[in-house]
């Protein structure tokens, strides 16, 4: 059994002793009221994580004055405190220590969420919220830095055992260190000294407050990522300024607004990328030091406190998706630990895109932690699960665990289905990772699997089911183009699978996630691509993060894309343009990638045999995160009354 001897070894934040080294940090849920007060659903949240082993969890984004919040929990008045005292009482109920992290926006954010100007130290717009912000004099500063210290004295009336001032990512506190938006000229201004008394008169007035052995973190951007941000070397000389001021603890995240894409970052960046920066402040600092950033297993985590870069270590996104993964790995469970994949889907995107909750597309209980129970079932029944693919494997794994007979239905050699094609792209090993994590599932449970197994009619019913799920998933769609039956015409699914048989050059038809990311695998084994898309935009559907990563390494492998582009005819030798010189693109072979459609032949002949569900694509082609979402919803509620 592996073991993970400093991890699970407790430490000291100033005069906290912590039971590991694990901490969850601040992530906002858009779980909170538009008031600021707490939901039964952010109760339930924090209830769920606190129980599952971390060491601290640290309560998201809370709002120190009016001038900022939206969808996060406030702490601006005294009438906040009952609701955030449920947030700690749960997380100790759990046996985890309790964290706020107080925060205020600045410039990052608009009029819009906050119902009242927006203020910062200087009259400079947030690129990305392109909102001028009102400058703050000195009394407004001198307001906010007693905000800040109310805020930590409410923390600690509601039972909190620390907090975090939120110096990084470019909000409030952070704009007032970095010369990228502070452009003052008066004593908060100009040299970084100047730069960080806001910081300093804000932990001078929390100390104040709840007196000088209250815990103290500070979350602290190691680099900003912007042209004329904070560097490391910015970051190392204020670092021990905090802390001669007050601070028990440096956390070590990175970026701003603009580089959002590696404070949340996505399967494109390593595991662990930004340890480095952890390690750095950790020269310069006397006090405990956290790593942040795609650390996402338990040897990783391991292997970074064991060489002194870091003294505990932030796992966000991991809880999102699992829970209970301290636990599992503590008590030597590590192979049913589920990783996070970093796809931002469920979490990030979901949430600036959709304006939705905070979930995972692994973990859709996440949010709806009340309703999504997961009971054994009340009398036993017989489920036949056709196809394995993430919606057929996630419904046959809960169905067993609740205590279903399961028989799952493949019919190729082997399970994975459009998951496995999935993780097949550069930058993609985490989903071929979760792809290898589900079929252990199915065989640790012993489902019974049926490879090379399609099914009918007569071998379902002669499995006596009670109920079938179908998730026979989807096909490639054949767009009608003249010559498409050329044979040197392929589906990108055949390209993923067996790469060796395509020639030095290639033209794919379809900009689509899965042409784009096709383009790239050709590309990096040195293939020359054309990518035509008919409309004005590829990846369309890809997350801001992943796509401007992805849309990056396009471009360094020369990858030619061709937007607003119809194609007229394939033929042996290559793509003829629908354009007016009718343009000739030159390929040995012709890649499609032109969208799926589903296949579900069975549905009604089989309504006679047993109850049908059908889930994922085989339902409506859609993303992932559909396909675990039923699979969940339907599995979990079976068989429930007797």
């Amino acid at each position: 059994m592996a073991t993970f001897p400093t991890l699970f070894s407790p430490a000291k934040i100033g005069t906290l002793e912590i039971k590991n080294r694990l901490i969850m940090p601040a992530m906002g849920t858009a779980m909170a009221n538009q008031d600021g007060t707490v939901t039964d659903q952010l109760y339930h949240y924090h209830r769920v994580r606190g129980a599952g082993g971390t060491g601290m969890i640290t309560v998201e984004i809370v709002a120190v004055h009016p001038t900022t919040g939206g969808s996060s929990p406030a702490i601006w008045d005294d009438r906040f405190i009952p609701g955030l005292k449920r947030l700690a009482d749960v997380i100790h109920e759990g046996g985890a220590t309790a964290c706020v992290q107080l925060w205020h926006a600045g410039r990052q954010t608009n009029s819009k969420v906050t119902g009242l100007p927006i203020v910062a130290p200087s009259e400079i717009p947030c690129p990305l919220c392109q909102e001028k912000p009102a400058i703050m004099d000195k009394k407004l500063i001198k307001e906010m830095v007693e905000s800040y210290g109310d805020a930590a004295r409410r923390a600690k009336e509601a039972g909190f055992d620390a907090i975090e001032l939120h110096g990084a990512h470019g909000y409030l506190i952070a704009q007032f260190m970095s010369p990228y938006s502070n452009q003052r000229t008066d004593e908060y201004g100009g040299s970084l000294e100047n730069r960080a008394r806001f910081a300093l008169e804000i932990i001078d007035n929390v100390r104040q407050k709840v007196g000088p052995d209250y815990p103290l973190m500070f979350r602290l951007s190691g680099e900003e990522n912007v042209e004329g941000g904070l560097t490391i070397k910015d970051t190392k000389k204020i670092a021990p300024l905090l802390v001669k001021q007050g601070v028990d603890c440096i956390h070590v995240s990175v970026g701003v607004y603009e580089t959002l894409r590696y404070t949340v970052p996505p399967m494109d960046l390593e595991r662990g990328f930004n340890v480095w920066a952890a390690a750095e402040v950790k020269k310069v600092v006397a006090v405990p030091v956290v790593a942040v950033d795609r650390i996402n297993d338990p040897y990783l985590a391991e292997e970074i406190l064991a060489q002194g870069k870091a003294d505990f270590i932030a796992i966000g996104r991991s809880l999102l998706t699992d829970p209970e993964w301290p636990n599992k790995v503590q008590n030597g469970q590590y192979e049913k630990m589920r990783h996070c994949i970093a796809c931002n889907q469920g979490c990030v995107d979901r949430m600036l895109l959709e304006g939705k909750h905070a979930s995972c597309i692994l973990n859709p209980a996440c949010g709806r932690e009340a309703e999504y129970v997961f009971e054994p079932v009340t009398k036993k029944g017989k489920v036949v699960v056709v196809g394995g693919g993430p919606a057929g494997m996630e419904a046959a794994r809960i169905a067993k665990d609740r205590g279903c007979d399961v028989v799952l239905f493949e019919a190729t050699n082997q399970l994975g289905g459009q998951w496995r094609l999935a993780g097949i792209p550069p930058k993609k090993y985490e989903i071929a990772g979760d792809v290898e994590w589900l079929i252990k599932q199915l065989d640790l449970a012993k489902v019974e699997i049926r490879l090379n197994t399609p099914a009918t009619k007569g071998n379902i019913q002669g499995e006596n089911p009670d109920v079938i799920i179908l998730a026979t998933g989807s096909a490639p769609t054949k767009p009608p183009i003249e010559g498409i039956e050329q044979p040197n015409v392929l589906f990108a699914s055949e390209v993923l699978e067996d790469p060796a048989q395509i020639g030095q050059r290639v033209v794919v038809i379809g900009g689509g996630d899965t042409g784009m990311e096709t383009a790239e695998f050709l590309a990096e084994m040195g293939k020359q691509v054309i990518v035509v898309e008919a409309m004005a935009e590829v990846a369309r559907t890809l997350g801001p993060a992943r796509k401007q990563f992805l849309m990056e390494r396009i471009n360094q492998h020369n990858v030619d894309v061709r937007v607003k582009t119809k194609v007229k005819r394939i033929t042996a030798q290559g793509v003829e343009l629908a354009d007016e010189k009718r343009t000739v693109l030159p390929a040995d072979h012709v890649v499609i990638a032109t969208g799926v459609k589903s296949v579900n032949l069975l549905e009604e002949e089989l309504k006679s045999v047993a109850q049908v569900f059908v889930i994922g694509d085989a339902k409506e082609p859609r993303n992932a995160m559909n396909a675990f979402y039923e699979a969940n919803e339907v599995a979990r509620t079976l068989f429930l009354k007797s």
